[in-house]
């Protein structure tokens, strides 16, 4: 089979090229995995932030997620809003 830009390759007489198919499905709206990841963060306006722990203080956080079904990011962002951040 050749390809639609290559010139130099001849066709074989009687045979027919498949006909190109049209791609089914809606069309992706990103490139990639991390083109869809950069999108997302752009558009709810996140920021990376990393935290440095003791290794117990971490392995009983991830205890406790586990056992709530919680997710780190909301734990740690609802513990700045009402513990640091509140009026006082």
């Amino acid at each position: 089979m050749r390809s639609p830009n290559d010139s130099a390759t001849l066709e074989l007489p009687g045979i027919k090229p498949p006909p190109v198919t049209k791609k089914r499905g809606r069309p992706a709206l990103h490139a990639n995995a991390a083109a869809r990841q950069r999108a997302y963060v752009a558009r709810n306006g996140i920021v990376p932030m990393t935290v440095q722990l003791p290794e117990a203080l971490h392995a009983e956080f991830m205890t406790w997620l586990t056992s709530k079904g919680k997710k780190q990011s909301t734990v740690i962002a609802h513990l700045i809003r009402t513990q640091l951040l509140r009026k006082r």
